[in-house]
């Protein structure tokens, strides 16, 4: 039961994330990891499996927390001069989520090897040996993120058209754009601190929730979440069971799932456009 409420919880986290994510930055193709979130969660998390091997998980999910804080400060404050505008945002947490990735590589090429493959099974995202404490900062979050984004759909909305209708209609562009992210920022971190590396959900949920009920955030977040819970747990039911008694980590099931969709995806815009 631990297990699979920890595919549920970072699931719909991830997914709602990615909803809010895309929402901001007007782009389709957009997930949490741009945010350098991630690459900042995965920084502190290896940094002490690497020096201090035997830290439990707390220690472990503090770290990639604090990581993923320093990210998110260090994009924010970066992007803050236009306002978080959207394409500079981007741009910015791109090259902060690589330069993360650079320094996850070399903290495990310099570590013990051992210590390097622990590294290496919490970057491929896994909920093995998980309890229900553990998953409770995750539960936390979306209890209180979802009310909040329920009350700021119309914002969503609005953010979500173009940059000046939300001025028009007497919405703050820069400061409604920073709460939003720093929700998406949460939901993500906690997740990630949680049950490691995830990709593609953040993705691909939220484009199959559109696909499904339109373009309205008051729709899109629920569905978004019930479907990215549903998708880790069908992929980590399909780790344990595929090679049993072996297991895959769910963050590489989810990659092989999302991968050819997000290529679909620009196969698909680039036919639109």
């Amino acid at each position: 039961m631990p297990r699979v409420a920890a595919a549920l919880l970072a699931g719909a986290a991830l997914a709602v994330a990615g909803a809010v994510v895309q929402a901001v930055s007007r782009n389709p193709l957009a997930e949490p990891g741009i945010l350098g979130v991630v690459g900042g969660a995965g920084v502190g998390a290896v940094t002490v499996l690497t020096v201090v091997p035997l830290a439990g998980f707390w220690f472990i999910g503090g770290a990639a927390l604090a990581g993923a804080a320093a990210a998110a400060a260090l994009v924010f404050g970066l992007a803050a001069r236009r306002g978080l505008e959207q394409n500079r945002l981007v741009l910015i947490g791109i090259g902060v989520s690589a330069g993360t990735g650079a320094l996850v590589s070399l903290l495990i090429v310099l570590t013990d090897p051992h210590n390097g493959t622990k590294a290496l099974t919490w970057l491929s995202g896994s909920t093995y040996g998980r309890t229900l404490p553990e998953v409770v900062p995750v539960l936390a979050a979306l209890v209180v993120a979802l009310p909040l984004l329920a009350v700021l759909r119309r914002e969503l909305d609005l953010i979500g058209l173009d940059a000046d209708t939300p001025r028009l209609l007497g919405i703050r562009p820069g400061t409604t754009r920073l709460g939003l992210l720093t929700v998406a920022v949460v939901l993500t971190a906690t997740s990630v601190a949680a049950v490691g590396v995830i990709g593609f959900v953040g993705l691909v949920a939220p484009h199959a929730a559109r696909a499904l009920v339109g373009q309205r955030h008051a729709r899109v977040l629920p569905v978004s979440a019930l479907l990215g819970a549903l998708l880790v747990v069908v992929a980590d039911t399909i780790g344990r069971t595929v090679i049993a008694p072996g297991q895959i980590p769910v963050g590489i099931v989810t990659a092989v799932i999302g991968a050819p969709y997000f290529g679909w995806l620009l196969w698909r815009s680039k036919g639109e456009s």
